[in-house]
């Protein structure tokens, strides 16, 4: 899993997953993602535009990241889903858990964020 972390002016991070969502990138999640959501009222896109999979073990990573945002009143919302993704979300009734929507785009304006392009 290649995590590639975007910080863009009204503070929001865009932060683009690519590869496969699953076990082994729980480490990557943990010490990457984290402490980016643990900051207090964080908006996070997580563009999911390049997973191309997603098991039990991505889910659980996503639920830990968002639980976890929620208790620092951030907000983070997933966008790009593949429709194999999305139906992985849909058949487990996650996608009425997480935010979601289409692109990045429309992800910024949903956490009524600029949308002006990157600072880094």
């Amino acid at each position: 899993m290649d995590i590639n972390i975007d910080k863009r002016s009204g503070g929001v991070s865009v932060i683009g997953l690519n590869g496969e969502l699953g076990s082994h990138s729980e480490d990557s999640i943990r010490e990457q993602l984290h402490p980016i959501v643990g900051e207090k009222s964080a908006k996070v896109v997580i563009d999911m535009a390049n997973v191309r999979t997603i098991d039990s073990s991505g889910l659980g990573h996503l639920i830990s990241l968002v639980t976890h945002a929620r208790m620092t009143e951030s907000r983070v919302v997933l966008c790009g889903a593949s429709s194999f993704v999305r139906g992985v979300l849909d058949v487990t009734q996650l996608d009425q858990w997480f935010e979601m929507a289409d692109d990045v785009d429309e992800a910024i304006v949903a956490l009524g964020a600029s949308q002006a392009g990157s600072s880094s």
